[in-house]
């Protein structure tokens, strides 16, 4: 091969192979892939109703009761450029997707940058790739790549920490350090796992490393260097109160009794990814037992086997990070134990491993079988995806029959203002072709502020919508509606879903 098209595909296929695994994705999810179901509910539609309600419905951020996590960066920025761009919710939330990969992809190239990293454009290549084979799977944390609002953007901006953290220690750019502070204040604002998952680990790395380096002048003041980030975190964790007008983080106490029950969790959520990514689980624990022995010889003041030192204190970073969260996370209530609490812990190595790879390769070989890799896990998800467009031809609108009926029983009465139960009532709202407002209940008719904003609350709605198959305490009993209210107006089935109409303003819940 002509070494002019060699240096050509260097340089091309490092760029295409990404964007094409990144297309391949969104193919699968307009054509109705089981990886859509996790970016349509209630939990995912926070951001997409939110913004319809800010800008075109005449909503104020200051009514609405946030997720525990706010998540203001990225996913606010990335979700507002994602409206302008595409006209209807059931394209935002992909273009969303998009868009978070793009972010990746340049944090990706910042970070192997930052660390000196060989084969840097065949390195995040194989990590991008390898990053969307595993998403394609719909198995938690990988398939939250695409989605807003899910701990994501928490880790996209530990990987930004860490590139400005690195750049500053190799050039005392004060920009660097500007922007680590930054990203410190508004990643902990955004989302309190920062500070334990990015924040603290990072400084505990950069401290050990300062500790163990002799000789070197200004010891002292590299590590108040290194912890200024953690007080700018610190900021944004106490600025959460000060900003958010309907506080909603959890309030999380130790409890004992349950650390059975949450490893019984953790275990199912590993089980589940051995039984549908075996390959990724055994790679995983690989890149645990390397980065430990990296750990290891570090300690002992070691070469990490020839690594950059950079590289190697991240690879320890990682373990930090993972234990910490483990540590903490098993032992506290309320807190559920759930894969999205996990990315940095599951994906720090999908980015660390082939920079890792690009040294530990031989230097002239290190990009082609780099991207060598990123072909494979590029032709994997490429011909996953041929197979799901051939059974299920993409769809270029979304309106579920359910949907549909509901529109059509309320345009009957020009109804508008109903109450549904939390995993209904985002659903129906967003895709909705009636502009109609769904506010939150529970099972004895009190009102849920979670996720949602007090101007959909009144004290008389239009109708009910009544389903099946709610978990308590979020039924909605159309016994205790009738029993106030008498019978209604008119009753509508409209699949497994029941609809209550009572006539504007003749449905009270108490």
């Amino acid at each position: 091969m002509p070494i002019r098209t060699a240096a050509s595909l260097t340089l091309l296929l490092p760029l295409l192979l990404p964007a094409f695994a990144v297309a391949c994705l969104a193919v699968c999810y307009l054509s109705g892939h089981p990886l859509r179901a996790g970016l349509l509910n209630a939990d995912a539609l926070y951001l997409p109703t939110l913004f319809d309600d800010l800008l075109t419905r005449g909503g104020r951020l200051s009514d609405w009761y946030l997720t525990p996590a706010p998540y203001f960066f990225p996913d606010y920025p990335l979700y507002l450029a994602a409206w302008w761009m595409a006209p209807t919710s059931y394209y935002q939330i992909i273009v969303f997707g998009v868009l978070q990969c793009a972010l990746l992809s340049g944090a990706v190239a910042l970070l192997a940058r930052a660390l000196g990293a060989r084969a840097v454009l065949p390195a995040a290549a194989c990590s991008l790739t390898l990053f969307a084979w595993l998403a394609a799977s719909g198995r938690e944390p990988f398939v939250l790549l695409l989605s807003n609002a899910y701990h994501f953007g928490g880790f996209l901006a530990a990987v930004l920490l860490a590139a400005a953290l690195l750049r500053f220690e190799a050039s005392a750019s004060r920009a660097a350090l500007g922007a680590a502070c930054l990203l410190a204040f508004v990643g902990t604002l955004s989302d309190s796992l920062f500070l334990l998952q990015a924040a603290l680990p990072l400084a505990g790395a950069a401290s050990a490393r300062i500790l163990l380096e002799r000789g070197k002048p200004g010891r002292r003041q590299r590590l108040l260097v290194a912890w200024t980030p953690v007080m700018s975190a610190l900021l944004g964790h106490v600025g959460y109160r000060l900003l958010v007008a309907h506080p909603t983080r959890y309030d999380v106490h130790l409890d004992p009794g349950r650390l059975a029950a949450n490893l019984h969790d953790l275990a199912g959520i590993g089980l589940d990814l051995w039984q549908a990514l075996p390959l990724a689980v055994l790679g995983w624990l690989a890149c645990a037992a390397f980065a430990l022995a990296c750990a290891v010889r570090l300690a002992r003041r070691r070469d990490p086997f020839g690594l950059p030192p950079a590289l190697a204190w991240l690879l320890v970073f990682w373990l930090v990070s993972a234990t910490a969260t483990l540590a903490v996370s098993l032992p506290l209530a309320p807190l559920p134990v759930a894969a999205r609490y996990f990315i940095p812990a599951a994906c720090w190595p999908i980015l660390l491993a082939p920079m890792v790879a690009a040294h530990l390769l031989p230097a002239r070989r290190a990009p082609a079988l780099l991207l060598a890799g990123a072909c494979a896990f590029t032709l994997g998800i490429g011909m996953a995806t041929a197979r799901q467009w051939q059974a299920h031809p993409i769809e270029t609108a979304y309106y579920p029959a359910d949907n549909a009926c509901l529109d059509r029983a309320l345009a009957r009465m020009d109804l508008h203002h109903g109450v549904a139960q939390y995993w209904d009532a985002k659903p129906f709202q967003r895709f909705s072709r009636s502009g109609i407002v769904l506010a939150q209940h529970i099972a004895s008719l009190e009102e849920l502020p979670w996720i949602t904003s007090e101007r959909y609350f009144r004290p008389a709605y239009d109708f009910a919508l009544v389903g099946p198959d709610a978990p308590p305490p979020h039924h909605i009993p159309a016994a205790r509606l009738e029993a106030i209210n008498g019978p209604p107006l008119a009753r509508v089935r409209c699949g497994a879903y029941t609809i209550l109409l009572y006539g504007r303003g003749g449905m009270r819940v108490y």
